[in-house]
């Protein structure tokens, strides 16, 4: 588990991090949980590295419930080449603000959480343990962190603030 620092970041302009940049989704989803019934809203972004497609992401604002919680679904590998599913891994995080009011919290969970643990093209998916032990454990963290700084849908929803949902259409 990660704390992070919400001080600065709320900055209009995203701050380049390990050459990422972001494309966001086109669409806000508004959907209704299989399990709960409760609504949620859904978002995804496509992250660059170096000008490189490196990560996708899914983001599911659980806006129905009390808690603030975001799960997130993160694949990195060549997303490049749409043949190399095989050269893809991913996990499931879920983020959160810290009791202390100064950040969020991201943990690693069992991918069977995940809401998008059927998508395929995602590549292989890890389960904590083996996300523990990936070599690309930095850098799943690295994309969490910059898809909440920089995602508006995530960062404001974490925020305890109106989901931002500027740059998407939103589909009632």
């Amino acid at each position: 588990m990660r704390r992070r620092g919400i001080q600065d970041r709320v900055s209009k302009t995203p701050k380049p991090k390990s050459g990422f940049s972001l494309e966001l989704g086109p669409e806000v989803a508004n959907i209704i949980c299989d399990h709960c019934g409760k609504p949620f809203k859904s978002v995804n972004g496509y992250i660059k590295k170096d000008d490189w497609a490196y990560s996708v992401y899914f983001a599911t604002l659980q806006s129905g419930h009390d808690d603030i919680s975001v799960g997130l679904s993160i694949s990195i590998g060549k997303w490049w080449d749409d043949t190399a599913v095989d050269e893809r891994s991913w996990v499931y995080m879920r983020v959160w603000p810290s009791e202390s009011g100064s950040g969020f919290e991201v943990r690693i969970e069992e991918p069977e959480s995940s809401r998008h643990m059927n998508l395929k093209n995602l590549g292989r998916k890890l389960s904590r343990a083996a996300a523990r032990k990936s070599p690309l454990l930095n850098d799943f963290f690295a994309v969490a962190d910059y898809a909440i700084d920089n995602d508006p849908a995530v960062l404001s929803y974490l925020s305890g603030e109106e989901i931002n949902i500027a740059g998407r259409v939103c589909n009632h």
